[in-house]
């Protein structure tokens, strides 16, 4: 089995986030592309997906940015992969909206063999959280150019500090201020 490139941004993303996550700075959209040098178009969908599924808090205006929306330690691997993979149909015939053709079809006892091996491989990445998934987060910052990340305290924003005592802050939507920067662009 093999994941599509797009968990695999997602992941990269989210372990960009985790190197940041003590620091408390957020990030932007530009530092992630520039760090693993992948396409702008990739991360800001990803990053929109992310924020959709409440993987990640994203902050909306001029000093707007990104970050996980809780520490590392308490996101799975397997919670991001689910979240990223539509499908996990190693054959056609695992596939609900495929039409099979197969004359041994109903004789065939590798569904269930190919589904408890998927099982086994999504339990196993539930195991490993975000945090352990970066052998050194100090290494790791200085692969991606974040050498300088000191963890600082970050006040929020009056505002916001009154309802964080009380409630999580709501998601936010990344999508609006992608849409103004197209609009920068192509008006240049």
């Amino acid at each position: 089995m093999r994941l599509t490139v797009y968990t695999d941004y997602a992941l990269r993303v989210m372990m960009y986030l985790a190197v940041k996550h003590k620091s408390g700075e957020l990030s932007t959209i530009d530092d992630i592309v520039a760090a693993y040098k992948i396409s702008r178009a990739h991360v800001a969908k990803i990053v929109y997906d992310l924020g959709v599924n409440g993987m990640i808090v994203t902050v909306r205006g001029r000093m707007g940015g990104i970050k996980l929306a809780c520490a590392p330690e308490d996101i799975s691997i397997g919670a991001i992969v689910r979240s990223t993979e539509k499908d996990f149909a190693v054959v056609e015939c695992h596939d609900a909206n495929a039409l099979v053709d197969c004359a041994i079809l109903p004789f065939c006892n590798l569904k269930s063999g190919f589904k408890r091996a998927i099982d086994a491989f999504l339990s196993e990445l539930d195991q490993m959280t975000l945090a352990a998934s970066i052998k050194s987060m100090s290494s790791a910052a200085g692969a991606l150019g974040l050498a300088g990340v000191q963890p600082v305290k970050v006040a929020l924003p009056k505002s916001r500090a009154k309802s964080a005592d009380t409630a999580p802050a709501p998601k936010r939507r990344v999508a609006a201020p992608l849409k103004r920067a197209a609009k920068k662009t192509a008006a240049k």
